[in-house]
């Protein structure tokens, strides 16, 4: 995580260019540091990976089966239900925990309402808080 110097919410931000964002993280794939992004353009899923020293997309997948597929599928649906983006949620628990980095946000459905799952990283201490999306 240090090494990044695109934010999470500033990822969400360039997502929202192709679509909507349901979920993203930070993570390490191929032996390669990444932020992962699940976003719905019309009625597809794929996941558009970003370099998040540079902020430059290095590849969108079409997210065609598996448990990628059915994951991404639950959070557009949360996402379809929201009134607000992933991102607004994300500025608003950052807002709410003083000098923590977000490291991924997730969209469910808790109780038939649209809700953000937001890990937050501050030292050595994860928390997850969850913030409204209607």
């Amino acid at each position: 995580m240090a090494d990044a110097t695109v934010s999470l919410e500033r990822g969400l931000e360039l997502a929202e260019g192709q679509g909507t964002p349901v979920s993203a993280k930070f993570e390490v794939e191929d032996d390669a540091f990444q932020l992962s992004i699940y976003v719905l353009a019309g009625a597809a899923l794929s996941e558009m990976a970003m370099d998040p020293r540079t902020g430059r997309v290095v590849k969108v997948e079409s997210l065609t089966g598996g448990d990628d597929l059915r994951a991404a599928q639950g959070q557009a649906n949360a996402m379809s239900k929201a009134t607000m983006p992933l991102r607004a949620a994300v500025v608003q628990a950052l807002k709410a925990s003083d000098g923590a980095r977000a490291v991924s946000v997730v969209a469910r459905l808790r109780g038939g309402h649209p809700r953000a799952e937001v890990t937050l990283a501050k030292g050595q201490t994860i928390m997850t808080v969850s913030e409204g999306l209607d």
